[in-house]
C-alpha cells in the first residue's frame, strides 16, 4: 500500500509539471549529446563537483596577520615567577621567569619579548629569565611579555603583571653595616646595630629614620644627639648626620656613661675609661696639647712634667707638686681636660670623627638570638636597606 501511494503522488506530480520536466529532460540530454563524442564524461563529473565543493578561501597576507592578531595566536605566554600582580616590593631588584610554546605543533620555546612599562622604551628580545635593576623610589610598573617561535611568530595576548616600587632615594646608599645579636634572655646589653653611609653623595641626616626588627616586631626612630658633648649641657638635640664614610652605633641594652647620645671628636679619649667592652671609644686622633710657647715662662721642672703629659689624659696632681710655682700648678689644671682641648680644637678640619653613639638603655632585647630581619626606613616610610641573619 505504502508504494501504491508514493507511485500515485509521483504520477500526479509529472502531470502537475509536464512542462518543466520537459525543459529539464531537454538540456540533460543537449549536454550528453555535445559530450558523448568527445569523451568528456569525466569533465561533466568535474564540473558538477566544481559546483557542489566550495572553492579555497585565501587571503592576502596582510589579512592573514590581522586574524591571527584577533582571533588566533600561534603561542601563549604565561609569567611563572616574579613580583605578585598588583604587587608591592621593597627592592629594586627584581627578576621574572617566564614559560611558554607554540600551540600547533606543540613545541617549548625559550624566546621571549619583553616590555617593562615605565622603564624599557619598548619591546626587547630574552631568554626565560629577565632581570631588571630599578631607580630608588616609589613607581608602578608593567611588564608584558610575549613568547615567539621560531618564525618569529608570537603571542597575540602578551602575558601582563604590574607591581609598584617602595623605595628610599637613599637605597643601598647607607646601610645597616653590623648587627651584633648574640646575647642573653632579657639580657640585651650586647645588641647593637651599626648604620653606614657608603654613598658619594651629600650629608643625610637620619634622625627621626625608623629601625624595624621582624621576629619581635619592635621599631625605633633614631633620636637626636650632641655633635660636640658638652658635660654643662646634656640637651642632645643636634641631628646625626652622616657624610661619607661615617656611621652611628645603636646599642641596645645600654645607658650612655656620658649621659647622651653624642658623636666622637678628638678629645672625647679624655673619657675613654668610662667605656669598657664593644662601645669602647674609637681613640680617634689625638688630643692637641697645649701650644709650648704658652707656658716657657714657667721652670725647667714644671716645663719637663707638662712635655711628659698625655694630651688626653687629666693628670693626677700631688697636693704638693708645684707649691713654689703655683702658677704652673693653675695652668696644667686649666690645660688638661676636655673642655680646654674641645676649645683648642674644635675648629681644626679633623675635630669630628664621624662616628656616633647611641645608647637606648632598653630591659629587654630587640633581636632574636637566631635569625632575624632588621629594616631602616627613612622619614618619609620608605626602605633604606634590610639586614638578615
Amino acid at each position: 500500500p505504502g508504494i501504491k501511494s508514493v507511485t500515485a503522488k509521483f504520477i500526479k506530480f509529472v502531470k502537475e509539471n509536464k512542462l518543466a520536466l520537459a525543459v529539464i529532460l531537454a538540456v540533460v540530454g543537449f549536454t550528453l549529446f555535445n559530450y558523448a563524442d568527445a569523451g568528456k564524461i569525466s569533465d561533466i563529473k568535474k564540473r558538477v563537483r566544481s559546483v557542489f565543493t566550495p572553492k579555497p578561501f585565501s587571503l592576502s597576507p596582510t589579512a592573514t596577520e590581522t586574524r591571527n592578531r584577533i582571533f588566533y595566536s600561534p603561542t601563549e605566554t604565561i609569567i611563572t615567577a616574579g613580583p605578585e600582580n598588583n604587587g608591592l616590593i621593597q627592592d629594586t631588584h627584581v627578576e621574572f621567569v617566564l614559560d611558554g610554546w607554540q600551540i600547533v605543533p606543540f613545541e617549548k620555546t625559550t624566546r621571549f619579548d619583553v616590555w617593562l612599562m615605565g622603564f624599557d622604551g619598548g619591546w626587547k628580545e630574552v631568554s626565560n629569565r629577565v632581570v631588571y635593576d630599578l631607580p630608588p623610589g616609589q613607581k608602578t610598573y608593567t611588564l608584558l611579555a610575549r613568547a615567539k617561535n621560531s618564525q618569529n611568530e608570537y603571542d597575540n595576548s602578551a602575558a601582563v603583571r604590574t607591581f609598584s616600587t617602595n623605595v628610599s632615594p637613599y637605597f643601598k646608599k647607607l646601610s645597616i653595616s653590623n648587627v651584633n645579636y648574640r646575647g642573653d634572655y632579657n639580657k640585651p646589653q650586647n645588641e647593637k646595630i651599626a648604620i653606614y653611609n657608603n654613598s658619594s653623595g651629600k650629608q643625610v641626616n637620619i634622625s627621626g629614620w625608623k629601625i624595624v626588627t621582624k621576629r619581635f616586631n619592635f621599631s625605633f626612630e633614631i633620636p637626636r644627639a650632641a655633635s660636640v658633648f658638652n658635660p654643662r649641657d646634656l640637651s642632645a638635640n643636634d641631628p646625626i648626620v652622616l657624610r661619607q664614610g661615617n656611621s652611628v652605633d645603636i646599642y641596645v641594652g645600654k645607658r650612655s656613661p656620658l649621659g647622651v647620645n653624642f658623636e666622637e671628636n678628638s678629645c672625647t679619649s679624655f673619657f675613654s675609661g668610662a667605656f669598657e667592652g664593644y662601645d669602647a671609644l674609637s681613640g680617634y686622633g689625638s688630643c692637641p696639647a697645649p701650644d709650648p710657647s704658652s707656658y716657657n715662662q714657667y721652670g725647667v721642672d714644671c716645663r719637663s712634667f707638662i712635655r711628659g703629659l698625655s694630651s688626653c689624659r687629666e693628670p693626677q696632681l700631688a697636693y704638693y707638686q708645684f707649691i713654689n710655682e703655683p702658677s704652673c700648678r693653675e695652668f696644667i689644671i686649666k690645660n688638661f681636660n676636655y673642655q680646654s682641648c674641645v676649645e683648642r680644637a674644635r675648629n681644626k678640619a679633623d675635630f669630628y670623627s664621624g662616628r656616633w653613639k647611641v645608647y637606648l638603655a632598653r630591659n629587654e632585647e630587640i633581636l632574636d638570638d637566631l635569625n632575624d630581619t632588621i629594616y631602616l626606613y627613612d622619614g618619609q616610610g620608605l626602605l633604606v636597606d634590610k639586614y638578615s641573619y
